[in-house]
């Protein structure tokens, strides 16, 4: 997780010099315009941008500061997580935040879904919200029997693939947020399931390839994913041998 922010950060950093994100192209751009937009910044180190392009190394904050002298928002990207049409995406809470703060990423969403979760909607009625617009649950019903985790099988893989639908920043986001909820609460896992492993296929890579983040982002939910799998299986495993001790009793 700590990899993502750095990566994020120094291709931002590249996008707004307008540099391409190698160390090599980046670190002669960016110093040209420091001289230019901070020209007292005349005299300081050099910043090695090698140290970062790899997102082995952890910027500092006077390192994160001096950057968005000359390039403004770049800091927000390390933040919260990438910028997006309606501003920066709070990727990093979505995917790794505490729980407690995880809720607040549909208040950043949709001031609707929002107030559903306040009035103490159940999680459905939340996760519908956000899925009915790319996945009708006529859909859902229909598939959720027998895609079996193939994603050969997946109908929003399928609608994605074949430009049907469009997954902007902002739903991906929440659409993890619910992800995690769901995997919390125990909550319409398999449904859950479904939509995020339907991301993971061609729009993560959209999304955030030119992040430089697109295999980061893919195999985080993936992790969650599988623990929550192996644990559901694990549990229904458990019930039954404990449905067998008791039949063998009688």
């Amino acid at each position: 997780m700590e990899t993502m922010p750095v990566l994020a950060w120094f291709h931002s950093v590249a996008m707004e010099a307008e540099s391409k994100p190698t160390a090599c192209a980046l670190e002669p751009r960016f110093d040209a315009l420091r001289m230019d937009r901070v020209p007292e910044s005349d005299g300081l180190p050099v910043i090695q941008f090698q140290r970062y392009a790899n997102g082995g190394v952890t910027p500092s904050e006077e390192t994160l500061n001096r950057v968005e002298l000359v390039l403004p928002t770049t800091k927000a990207t390390y933040d919260k997580g990438p910028k997006c049409e309606t501003g920066v995406a709070p990727l990093w809470l979505a995917l790794g935040g505490p729980m407690v703060a995880v809720r607040s990423v549909m208040n950043w969403y949709d001031e609707g879904v929002w107030k559903l979760h306040l009035t103490g909607a159940a999680f459905p009625q939340l996760m519908f919200a956000v899925t009915d617009p790319i996945l009708p649950r006529e859909l859902i019903g229909e598939y959720l029997p027998q895609w079996r985790h193939d994603v050969n099988r997946n109908p929003l893989t399928d609608a994605i693939d074949e430009e049907l639908v469009e997954i902007e920043m902002d739903r991906f986001v929440v659409l993890v947020a619910l992800f995690r909820m769901s995997i919390e609460t125990g909550a319409a896992f398999p449904i859950m399931e479904l939509v995020v492993t339907g991301l993971l296929h061609k729009a993560v890579y959209d999304l955030f390839d030119e992040w430089g983040i697109a295999r980061h982002v893919k195999v985080y939910p993936e992790i969650m994913r599988d623990h929550q799998r192996d644990a559901v299986a694990k549990g229904f495993e458990t019930l039954e041998n404990m449905q067998a001790s008791r039949a063998a009793k009688h």
